[in-house]
């Protein structure tokens, strides 16, 4: 197959163009124009540099287009109005482009952050999204509107709600980036309580699963959004202390040093019940395992 792969050059989308590459696919990466982060992709993968507000110029012939481009991602720019507001537009952009080459599927980029805080399990059908943050609503609007657009255009179209993922290659300044650093720095990690609930799900097993939404035909299932998580949610503070008795089973951790605003704070408890019974994914990587990989 021929895939077309926006947002690249991300912790996922590099991952998602090596899984591809690596199942026999033709992978096209669209990226920013002089990207310093091009190197990261594999020389098998063609690349196209287009910044993501030219997509309407955006031409070629391929069989499914992920959408993983997204301004605005991290930091005070996620509550950001106008950055959080033109990501809407660019993905309608990206499934009028998806039409024009012709793709028959349009895979996007949805988030956890959608539903907002919720305490006990996230079903995509009962669990009703309140996303406090402009990015969690913009995700929300470019998936109403996105499927909308779809429908009009005849394209297929799958909206995964990405849970936290982790593992090699992920940015830096994330909770365990900076637990795994600190821990092998002989320093002490200054946490939250980290008392809510969380679900984490190593990287090749997430692309896994967006490589399955993409491949598989679900025109039979009466669905658009999958939570894509590892499925196996314990108490934060659980995985943290897994983490340090990976690396230092001696070292102290910090609990209870930063605050936090409980009706901001994310509790992760996804329902994957959807994803594996429409494409039978089951996770293959322990979490310990993915930290083992993360500190060689």
């Amino acid at each position: 197959m021929n895939v077309l792969i926006t947002g690249a050059t991300g912790f996922i989308g590099t991952a998602l163009c090596e899984e591809f590459v690596h199942n026999g696919h033709n992978v096209t990466a669209v990226i920013r124009p002089n990207s310093y982060k091009k190197k990261r992709l594999l020389k098998d993968v063609n690349v196209i540099e287009l910044s993501i507000d030219k997509l309407s110029e955006l031409t070629g012939s391929y069989d499914l287009f992920y959408h993983l481009a997204w301004n605005g991602s991290s930091g005070d720019e996620r509550n950001d109005f106008e950055i959080q507001n033109s990501n809407i537009q660019y993905t309608a952009d990206a499934i009028r482009a998806a039409k024009r080459c012709g793709c028959r599927k349009f895979i996007g980029a949805g988030s956890q952050a959608e539903y907002g805080v919720v305490h006990g399990l996230c079903n995509e059908d009962t669990t009703v999204p309140n996303p406090f943050m402009m990015y969690g609503a913009a995700k929300l609007a470019s998936y109403h509107m996105g499927r909308v657009l779809a429908e009009q255009l005849e394209i297929s179209f799958v909206w995964p709600r990405i849970y936290s993922v982790y593992g090699v290659g992920e940015n830096e300044g994330t909770l365990i980036s900076y637990v795994i650093k600190t821990l092998k720095e002989g320093g002490i990690p200054e946490l939250s309580s980290c008392e809510n609930m969380w679900d984490f799900m190593y990287i090749t097993d997430c692309v896994r699963a967006l490589k399955i939404l993409g491949e598989k035909d679900l025109s039979n299932n009466e669905q658009y959004i999958y939570n894509v998580s590892h499925g196996e949610p314990k108490m934060l503070k659980i995985f943290v202390e897994r983490i340090r008795d990976i690396i230092s089973p001696s070292a102290n951790l910090k609990f209870g040093v930063k605050s936090l605003n409980v009706d901001r704070t994310f509790w992760l408890n996804p329902d994957i019940i959807h994803l594996k019974e429409a494409t039978g994914f089951m996770p293959e990587v322990s979490f310990d395992d993915g930290i083992r990989m993360m500190v060689k």
